[in-house]
């Protein structure tokens, strides 16, 4: 695991791929913290914060002396993540949103805004949009 991606998303990621293509399916048992972190090389608690973020977005359940399993609905939600990610890095997007941002970004360019300007305030508005707040 040579990236600049921390160890710790590599094998959630990973754990998400596996669900993604059917390697794990739901009632799965994944492998103990200590034995998983030992067969990577890793800390346990980098394993732990990958196990911990998986069950946060309801992928695993852990349940104390039954360990970590695929969660029930798990597969639709790896699926999810896994577009998510795939149009965070870059990959396929929605034309039409595309076409929706094109003028307010020409026009942003156009008054000397740079993409990481324009880029903030996307992110700002869509935190404003769903009542985050944007700090």
């Amino acid at each position: 695991m040579n990236t600049p991606t921390p160890p710790y998303e590599q094998v959630r990621r990973e754990i998400i791929e596996q669900i993604r293509t059917g390697e794990l399916t739901p009632g799965d048992k994944l492998p103990a913290i200590r034995v998983l972190a030992g067969d990577l090389g890793l800390a346990a608690g980098t394993v732990a914060r990958a196990y911990k973020l998986l069950e946060e977005s309801q992928i695993v359940s852990t349940r104390r002396g039954a360990g970590t399993t695929v969660a029930p609905g798990a597969v639709m939600e790896a699926r999810k993540l896994a577009s998510t990610a795939q149009r965070e890095a870059g990959g396929p997007v929605d034309a039409g949103l595309l076409a929706l941002f094109a003028g307010p970004i020409a026009a942003a360019r156009a008054r000397g805004a740079r993409d990481v300007e324009i880029l903030a305030s996307v992110r700002a508005a869509l935190s404003q949009a769903s009542g985050a707040d944007p700090s």
